[in-house]
C-alpha cells in the first residue's frame, strides 16, 4: 500500500510535464487532446529556426559553466564548514543557503541592479555568476551531507605514509566523495538550465537561453515549437537524473 501511494504522488508530480510531450509530435498548429494526428513538423521548425538553436546551445553552455562554479565554490564552502572552527559558522552557513531561501524575483532584481553597475546585465559571464548564485546552496548542502558521513582518519593514514595534506585529499578524499561532487554538478547543471526568473532581469536581446525563448513565445503566439523545446529540457533533466543514479552505487561503497 505504501508503495501505491508513493507511485501516486510520482505520478501526480511527474505527468503535467510528461503531458507536453506528446504534444510535440501534433500534426496540427494548436495544442489539444487527444492528437489526432501526429508529425515531425515541429521538429523541423525547431531545428530550422536560428533562435531556437542559438538558446539552446547558449544554454547548454552557461548550463556547463554554472555547473563547474557553483561545484568549485560549493564543495570549498562545505570543506570549510566541516573542517574548520571560526567565528560566525552559523551565519556563514545560513548565508550560504540564503539564494534558496530568498525568492527568485527579489535575487533577479538584486542582481540586476548590482550588475548595471559593472557591466554585467546581458552577458555570458553575468548569466553564469547568476546561476552560479542559485546552484551553490544545493552543492553546499550535498557536499556537507557528504563529508559529516566521510572518514577523515583516512586522510590521516595517507598523510602518515607520507603523502602532504593536498595529496591526500585529491588521491583520498576526492575520489571517495566523488559520487557527490557529480551529484552536485549535475543539480547545478540543471538547475541552470531550467531558470528562467533570474535569467529575465541579468539576460537581454544578445544573452537568451531557452527558457528565455519559451517565455517570450508563450507571451505571443503559442505553437506546439514550444512543446519541442520543452521536451528537449525533460529529455536533458531526466538524463541527469539517470546519471546521477548511476553513480550513486558508488557512494555506498
Amino acid at each position: 500500500m505504501l508503495y501505491f501511494f508513493v507511485f501516486l504522488m510520482l505520478f501526480i508530480i511527474i505527468a503535467p510535464a510528461l503531458v507536453i510531450v506528446p504534444q510535440s509530435f501534433t500534426a496540427l498548429n494548436y495544442f489539444i487532446y487527444p492528437i489526432k494526428a501526429f508529425s515531425l513538423k515541429w521538429y523541423d521548425k525547431f531545428m530550422q529556426n536560428g533562435e531556437w538553436l542559438t538558446s539552446l546551445e547558449r544554454s547548454l553552455c552557461i548550463a556547463l559553466m554554472a555547473a563547474i562554479v557553483a561545484t568549485i565554490l560549493g564543495t570549498l564552502a562545505a570543506l570549510a564548514v566541516n573542517r574548520l572552527q571560526f567565528k560566525g559558522k552559523k551565519i556563514f552557513m545560513n548565508l550560504m543557503l540564503t539564494p534558496m531561501i530568498v525568492p527568485v524575483v527579489i535575487t533577479g532584481v538584486a542582481l540586476y541592479a548590482s550588475f548595471a553597475k559593472i557591466g554585467l546585465n546581458n552577458t555570458i559571464p553575468g548569466l553564469v555568476m547568476a546561476h552560479s548564485l542559485l546552484a551553490i546552496p544545493m552543492v553546499f548542502l550535498t557536499m556537507s551531507s557528504a563529508l559529516a558521513r566521510y572518514d577523515q582518519t583516512l586522510e590521516l593514514a595517507a598523510m602518515s605514509m607520507g603523502s602532504t595534506p593536498a595529496g591526500a585529499f585529491f588521491r583520498v578524499t576526492l575520489p571517495v566523495l566523488r559520487p557527490a561532487v557529480v551529484t552536485s554538478a549535475l543539480l547545478s547543471f540543471v538547475t541552470s538550465l531550467d531558470e528562467v526568473v533570474v535569467t529575465i532581469f541579468v539576460s537581454g536581446a544578445n544573452t537568451k537561453t531557452l527558457p528565455m525563448v519559451m517565455w517570450e513565445n508563450l507571451r505571443t503566439a503559442i505553437d506546439p515549437t514550444v512543446a519541442v523545446a520543452a521536451t528537449f529540457l525533460i529529455i536533458l533533466t531526466l538524463g541527469m537524473y539517470v546519471i546521477s543514479q548511476i553513480v550513486q552505487p558508488g557512494q555506498k561503497k
